[in-house]
């Protein structure tokens, strides 16, 4: 059986790239969200640095989470990435020291917004 990895593949570099770009995008998009979000209110308030990171890991989280996930249908892709990325995050700032109520209350807001990107995404993509 001959592996077809060169050009393109069932998930060759192309496609490997590809779904990388996506699903930097989609995290992009949910960071901008996400920071409209903490500007509503003092108390919402983040520095800087927390938007990096999160496009950093949340590229990378979701990049690894979607190769595992690709051949699943687009409904349950969306919701196991949003979930995944969204917990790890939220457990990254806990463990910073962020305070529980805030760590739930982002967890609750992050996984729904990134579920509304990375399922219009995915459709739109046809991911």
């Amino acid at each position: 059986m001959k592996r077809d990895a060169g050009n393109g593949g069932s998930f060759g570099f192309k496609k490997v790239f590809v779904a990388l770009i996506f699903i930097f995008e989609v995290i992009l998009i949910f960071t901008f969200f996400d920071y409209l979000i903490h500007g509503l209110s003092q108390e919402y308030s983040v520095p800087a640095q927390y938007f990096i990171n999160k496009i950093i890991y949340g590229t990378i989280i979701g990049f690894i989470t979607y190769l595992f996930v690709r051949k699943k249908p687009v409904l349950k892709k969306s919701f196991i990435l949003s979930a995944i990325v969204s917990i790890l995050l939220q457990t990254g700032y806990y463990l910073q020291g962020y305070s529980l109520s805030f760590v739930l209350l982002f967890l609750a807001i992050h996984f729904v917004i990134l579920f509304t990107v990375s399922y219009l995404g995915m459709r739109i993509a046809k991911m």
